[in-house]
C-alpha cells in the first residue's frame, strides 16, 4: 500500500498543503521508480509510494518518512537477490521458529525451545534491515557476564547451571522495530491542592478554601524517541523489554558481513500488525510525563480514562538488535534468559533456593500490612482537629449540665491557675499548638513520604525477577521542548489563564472560545491514522 493514498498531482501547480505537484512522466523514485512531488516544507522530493525523501538536483537520498526498506513477501516466483543468495533459512520442526544465517553457520538446537529438531532450506523470502547494531560482546564474555550475574543473587539454588548448559548461550540478532514520535495528550486529571495531595485526607474530609480538588484539563505535548518492538512472536515482549535500552547511535547501515557466525530473525509482525501494543506502551510514557505536570497545583493526578493521545510525525526504523539468548530447565520449569549483546545486560526470572520463595512473600506481605496501617494513621491524625473539638464539646456539656457549685469550683481553680502563673498557661498553649501542628501538618507528611518509599520498594523488581521495561527517561526526547497549558472542558487554549478562585465565576457559555476542528491529514499512513485522537491507555506490557 502507498504511504499516501492516492495523492491527487496536476502537473506545475501548487498543491494546498504547499507540495509542488509534477507530471507522471518527470521525476522518478530511484528506490521504486513512482512519481515524485517536491514538499517545500522538508526541500526535496518526496515519493508517495515508499515515502523516500530525495534532493532535487542529485536524486540522492535524504531522508524518509516511513520504513526505509520494506520487507516484500515473495511468492517463489520471483528471485532473491545474490546478496540473499548467500543465506540460508534454519526452521525448528517443534516451535516453527525461523531465523536466518549465512551458510557457513550452523546451529545443533533451536535458541528458542531447545529442541534439536531443525531443518535447513534455501530462503524463502528477502532479508534486508535497514540498520543493524553489531555484536560487541562474543559468546565468551557472555557467558562470564551470566556467571557474573548469578553470583549476586543471593539463595539462587547451587545446582541450577552447568557448563554444558551455558555452552548453549546463542547470539541471535532480534528483528525490531524503532518508533520515534511527536504526542499531544489531552489530558483530565485532579488537581490538588493543600493536603488533598494525600489520599488519607482526600477519602476522608471535605474541601476548604486551602484544601480542594476539582478535574482540570489541559493539553501536553511531547516527543518520544527510538521506542523498539520486536518483531517476532517467538520472543515474549517482556523478556526483550529487558535487555532495553540500547544505544542506537551505534547503528549502521545492514551489511550482510555483520551475521557471520551468528543468526538473525525473521521479523513476524509489522507496526501495522501490533499498533494496540506499540501505542498503549508509548500511552504508558506519554502519562508518565503528564504525571509531572502540575498546572500549578500541589499536585495533578491524571485520569487515563478520560484522556486521549495524538501521535504525529512519527519515524519508524526497521533495525536489527544483538541479544543473546539461554534456555535453562530446572526443577521441571523452563526459564528463559537474555544478555543486551551490546552493553552486557543479564535479565530472566531466577529460580530460589528450597523455602526461600515463601520468605520473600511473607516480607513483601508484611510491608504492604505496614502500608496499609500508615494510611490508616495518617487518615486518624488529619481527624484529630474534629476529635479534640468532640472532647472540648464533651466536657462543655459536662459542666453545663452538672452540679452548678462544682462547675464553678473547676472554673474558679482555672481562673486562678491563669491569673497566678500567665506564663506557664501562655507555654502550655504554645506547646499544645505546636504538638497539634506537628500532629496534623508534620507527622502526615513523614508518614507519607515513608509510604511513598515503601511502594517504591514494593514496586522495584527483585533480582530473582525478570526486569521492568525502561522508564520513559530513557525515552523521551529531551530536545524537543515540553509544553503544558491548562484548558477548558474543549481543549481549547484561553488567551489568558485564570486562577481556582476565578474558575468559579468563569462562564463556559459565553467566555468559551470556539472549539478546534482536528482533521486526519489525508496523506497519513495507515499506522499514523491508528494513533489519531485514541483514548489513553496506560502500558500494559
Amino acid at each position: 500500500m502507498a504511504i499516501w493514498d492516492d495523492p491527487k498531482k496536476v502537473a506545475g501547480r501548487w498543491g494546498a498543503d504547499k507540495t509542488k505537484l509534477y507530471s507522471a512522466n518527470s521525476y522518478k523514485c530511484p528506490n521504486c521508480g513512482s512519481n515524485l512531488v517536491y514538499d517545500i516544507k522538508q526541500g526535496g522530493l518526496v515519493c508517495g509510494n515508499c515515502a523516500g525523501l530525495f534532493d532535487p538536483d542529485t536524486l540522492e537520498t535524504i531522508g524518509s518518512f516511513a520504513i526505509v526498506n520494506p520487507e516484500r513477501d515473495y511468492d517463489g516466483t520471483i528471485e532473491i537477490s545474490k546478496e540473499d543468495e548467500g543465506r540460508v533459512e534454519i526452521v525448528c520442526n517443534a516451535c516453527g521458529a525461523e531465523i536466518v544465517t549465512d551458510k557457513n553457520t550452523s546451529s545443533t538446537f533451536c535458541a528458542f525451545c531447545g529442541s534439536p529438531a531443525l531443518v535447513t532450506r534455501r530462503l524463502t523470502r528477502e532479508f534486508k534491515p535497514d540498520r543493524i547494531i553489531p555484536f560487541k560482546i562474543d559468546k565468551e564474555k557472555a557467558i562470564s557476564l551470566f556467571e557474573e550475574h548469578c553470583s549476586g543473587i543471593s539463595h539462587l539454588p547451587k545446582d541450577f547451571k552447568s557448563k554444558k548448559i551455558l555452552s548453549k548461550m546463542t547470539g541471535l540478532y532480534v528483528p525490531t522495530w524503532i518508533i520515534s514520535s511527536e504526542v499531544e495528550v489531552k489530558v483530565v486529571g485532579s488537581g490538588r491542592r493543600g493536603r488533598t495531595v494525600d489520599d488519607a485526607f482526600l477519602d476522608d474530609h471535605g474541601a476548604t478554601s486551602k484544601d480542594f480538588q476539582q478535574t482540570t484539563y489541559g493539553k501536553v505535548n511531547m516527543r518520544l524517541k527510538n521506542v523498539p518492538f520486536d518483531g517476532e512472536i517467538k520472543i515474549p515482549n517482556r523478556l526483550f523489554a529487558a535487555a532495553e535500552p540500547f544505544d542506537y547511535s551505534e547503528l549502521v547501515p545492514f551489511r550482510s558481513e555483520y551475521l557471520q557466525g551468528f543468526f538473525a530473525e525473521k521479523y513476524d509482525q509489522q507496526p501495522l500488525d501490533m499498533t494496540d501494543r506499540i501505542y498503549n506502551r508509548l500511552d504508558g510514557y506519554a502519562l508518565d510525563v503528564c504525571k509531572e505536570v502540575t498546572f500549578d497545583y500541589d499536585a495533578f493526578v491524571p485520569n487515563s480514562d478520560a484522556s486521549h493521545t495524538r501521535y504525529y510525525n512519527q519515524n519508524i526504523i526497521y533495525a536489527l538488535l544483538p541479544c543473546w539468548f539461554l534456555r535453562i530447565e530446572y526443577d521441571g520449569i523452563q526459564y528463559s534468559y537474555i544478555v543486551n549483546g551490546q552493553t552486557g545486560k543479564v535479565s530472566g526470572e531466577f529460580p530460589y533456593s528450597k523455602g526461600w520463595e515463601s520468605i520473600e512473600r511473607g516480607g513483601r506481605r508484611v510491608r504492604m500490612e505496614a502500608i496499609s496501617l500508615n494510611s490508616k494513621l495518617r487518615a486518624g491524625l488529619y481527624s484529630l482537629p474534629a476529635i479534640i473539638y468532640g472532647v472540648f464539646y464533651y466536657f462543655s456539656s459536662f459542666f453545663r449540665y452538672s452540679n452548678r457549685s462544682y462547675s464553678s469550683k473547676v472554673m474558679t481553680a482555672i481562673m486562678k491557675f491563669i491569673y497566678d502563673d500567665p506564663i506557664s498557661v501562655i507555654v502550655l498553649l504554645i506547646g499544645i499548638g505546636g504538638l497539634l501542628f506537628l500532629c496534623i501538618e508534620i507527622f502526615p507528611k513523614m508518614l507519607r513520604g515513608r509510604e511513598k518509599h515503601d511502594l517504591e520498594a514494593l514496586s522495584k523488581t527483585t533480582s530473582h525477577e525478570l526486569a521492568k521495561a525502561p522508564g520513559v527517561i530513557e525515552y523521551f526526547d529531551t530536545s524537543f521542548p515540553v509544553t503544558a497549558v491548562e484548558t477548558t472542558q474543549d481543549f481549547v487554549s484561553l488567551e489568558t489563564g485564570w486562577k481556582y478562585a476565578e474558575k468559579q465565576e468563569y462562564d463556559f457559555k459565553t467566555a468559551k472560545p470556539d472549539a478546534e476542528e482536528v482533521m486526519i491529514d489525508e496523506n497519513s499512513t495507515e499506522f499514523e491514522k491508528q494513533g489519531f485522537d485514541r483514548r489513553m491507555m496506560q502500558d500494559s506490557e
